[in-house]
């Protein structure tokens, strides 16, 4: 087994609040080589976590928000910073038991990040924040559907795990019934987009199989679909213990889009 080896610093995130775009892309582009280039065995502790998607959030909220095109671009990028953090874990499960070290980590700070500042953003910079929620659930769907594609047995065992666990997360922060550091504004967003981008996702892992692979009670269309009614599960669950009537309506409403998507 290797031994997980001590946490390194990561790259200063001040500059990411200049009132200089050419400064907050410099130090965007840091923190992304540092990530790429960062040994999978020094993953990446909650704080620094936190410390980082506190310095991304703030780079999506000072930029230009009349140029849509560049908005979204920005926000494509720092939501698929994902993948690089999830790459690192594929890494450690080659010879190492720990699992989710690494994304498990990343999807909590972004939902304690966003959590946090909910209440100061202002409207002009809400829907930026809304479409960076959203690129990001969407990005952690398709990892997750990625996991369950594999059609390695040992892998796809695993795969199980990943998928509960970032359940778990999702359940914890913006979908948790009850939690009142969790905006119900925000609430409402992941409801508004879930259903979209988990029938997107899981249409698009479904179709990427090769024919080959499918048919069989341990088939990978079976894998999906079982997959998709875990993520789905989130949802289920607010939708009968919200402290907010609007918000299992919503939930409700989201349950019969997928259901009926499916």
């Amino acid at each position: 087994m290797a031994a997980i080896i001590e946490s390194l610093p990561i790259p200063p995130v001040k500059d990411l609040a200049s009132s200089e775009s050419s400064i907050r892309r410099s130090a965007l582009k840091t923190i992304v080589s540092h990530l790429d280039e960062r040994p999978a065995t020094s993953p990446l502790t909650p704080t620094q976590s936190l410390q980082l998607w506190r310095g991304l959030y703030v780079a999506v909220y000072m930029h230009d928000s009349k140029n849509a095109v560049s908005v979204q671009n920005l926000i494509a990028e720092i939501a698929s910073l994902s993948r690089v953090v999830a790459a690192k874990d594929d890494d450690i499960s080659k010879s190492d038991s720990q699992d989710g070290v690494w994304l498990d980590t990343w999807t909590t700070a972004f939902w304690e990040t966003i959590c946090r500042e909910w209440a100061s953003i202002d409207q002009w910079r809400m829907n930026k924040i809304l479409l960076l929620v959203r690129f990001f659930l969407r990005e952690t769907f398709g990892l997750l559907f990625a996991a369950v594609s594999t059609d390695k047995s040992e892998a796809r065992s695993k795969s199980h795990s990943t998928v509960a666990r970032q359940v778990q997360v999702l359940e914890t922060w913006p979908l948790s019934p009850q939690d009142r550091k969790i905006p119900d504004g925000l609430r409402l967003h992941v409801l508004d987009v879930w259903s979209d981008e988990l029938v997107g996702r899981f249409t698009a892992a479904r179709e990427g199989q090769d024919s080959s692979k499918e048919g069989g009670e341990g088939s990978l269309e079976a894998s999906l679909t079982d997959a998709a009614t875990l993520i789905m599960s989130p949802v289920e669950k607010i939708s009968k213990e919200a402290l907010s009537k609007g918000v299992k309506i919503r939930a409700k409403e989201s349950l019969k889009s997928f259901q009926e998507a499916l």
